[in-house]
């Protein structure tokens, strides 16, 4: 058998892993849905009365998804007071936010679906295994002089 289909054989197998543990396993949707717990009790801490987070869910992101009569101060705050926005950013694992109303991004960077984001990170750390694995275990070759 050729190495190359010996590491796409991993490859894969390691990607149908990511995908069992984030779909039928259900992985993705608990730590959404542990996410989306994380933003509800920081949006009650805040102290802004009407607004509701929900993550968003189809498909499941890291993203939080804002509604409610919150002004600019609120939502964006100003220099020692942290508005909405940032308070969401804060909780690990949030990568965005966004407001229902405006439809504008109130922050963060990661709009990646949550299985795309799994999914890369098991390519990447597959990768870094066949390369440790390169590297450690290799076949040594003999030189003659």
């Amino acid at each position: 058998m050729p190495a190359y289909a010996k590491l796409l054989i991993g490859l894969a197998a390691a990607l149908l892993a990511g995908w069992v543990a984030h779909g039928p396993l259900g992985q993705g949707e608990a730590f959404v849905a542990s996410l989306e717990a994380q933003a509800r009790s920081e949006v009650g801490r805040a102290g802004v009365a009407r607004v509701e987070v929900r993550m968003a869910r189809d498909p499941l992101r890291r993203e939080a998804v804002l509604s409610g009569p919150a002004n600019d101060f609120q939502r964006v705050g100003q220099g020692l007071f942290p508005g909405i926005n940032d308070r969401m950013l804060a909780i690990p694992g949030i990568g965005a936010v966004t407001w229902t109303d405006t439809g504008a991004a109130g922050g963060g960077r990661l709009r990646l679906p949550l299985l795309l984001e799994t999914e890369l990170l098991v390519l990447g750390l597959f990768a870094l295994g066949v390369a440790i694995g390169r590297l450690l275990f290799r076949p040594r070759r003999e030189h003659f002089l």
